[in-house]
């Protein structure tokens, strides 16, 4: 009897050993330190901070941007508002147009508030004294290739003063067409900047096989570009309804780098289109 009850406790031994190896949830509970508690407790606070941070710097961008676009659509408004009343016969020739434009564009070019962005732009005294000549001499909703607006050709004026190192336009000449179409000749000359291959040739800043290093031999050139302008000119007011320029990148470009292919390369994906609007990453028109 006495090794019959030895020989079952020993059974039972081994089962409960094979059940706690088959069951880990037979295995004893191991409890939790205090500090391992609190490490946990930390690291989840860590992460639960870091992501609050996140939402709240996503939320500042996302605020801030709403804000500018709120500010340029107003400043938009305003702009067509004060234009409409303006919306009489201009009492200057085109010659007379014509040749205050490309002022204004070689005095923008020096001026101090050429860093600014829109916003900080209207609020100068000589961008306002620019703004009124400009909406007595075009129609509010002037054209340029896709843009529209006096607003969009500003932006477009500070862009080039922003973008590029030290732009100079020179108007050589002057033809009329027909009375409402009047053909300008002038020439652009513009350094190519660090900035510039960032915001106009960004493409470059990945070096491959198809453009090798180019924007090194790009930056600090100085190119001379010649370009046109046709004005059209309402018959009922006299007032540029649209502007249709064309700027000659090629061959300043193909004098630089001698091949075309470098040329291809270089322009091919640039943010700046043959009728000299330039783009940038965040959308047309917008900074």
């Amino acid at each position: 009897t006495i090794r019959h009850i030895t020989i079952r406790k020993q059974s039972e031994t081994v089962m409960t050993e094979a059940l706690t190896t088959m069951h880990p949830k037979f295995h004893p509970k191991t409890t939790p330190t205090l500090m391992d508690k609190r490490a946990v407790r930390r690291e989840q606070c860590r992460v639960n901070q870091a992501r609050y941070r996140k939402r709240q710097r996503i939320w500042r961008r996302n605020l801030q941007q709403e804000k500018q676009r709120v500010e340029e659509e107003i400043q938009g408004l305003e702009l067509k508002r004060q234009s409409i009343r303006f919306e009489r016969k201009t009492n200057q020739s085109p010659w007379t147009i014509i040749g205050e434009v490309f002022h204004l564009l070689e005095d923008g070019f020096r001026s101090p508030w050429r860093l600014a962005s829109m916003g900080e732009m209207m609020k100068h005294p000589e961008t306002r004294q620019s703004l009124k000549f400009m909406q007595r001499s075009l129609v509010h909703d002037v054209a340029m290739g896709e843009l529209r607006g006096i607003n969009a050709l500003m932006d477009q004026w500070r862009r080039y003063s922003l973008y590029f190192g030290e732009p100079h336009v020179e108007l050589k000449r002057v033809e009329a067409v027909t009375p409402a179409v009047v053909f300008a000749v002038a020439t652009l000359s513009v350094s190519i900047t660090e900035f510039t291959v960032k915001w106009v040739f960004p493409h470059l800043k990945t070096p491959n096989d198809t453009v090798p290093m180019l924007d090194k031999k790009l930056v600090g050139q100085r190119i001379d570009c010649n370009c046109t302008v046709t004005f059209l000119f309402a018959e009922d007011n006299g007032r540029i309804i649209r502007l249709e320029p064309n700027i000659d990148l090629v061959s300043p470009m193909l004098q630089l780098f001698g091949r075309i292919s470098d040329v291809s390369a270089v322009l091919g994906q640039a943010l700046l289109t043959s009728e000299g609007v330039v783009g940038d990453m965040l959308g047309s028109g917008r900074d």
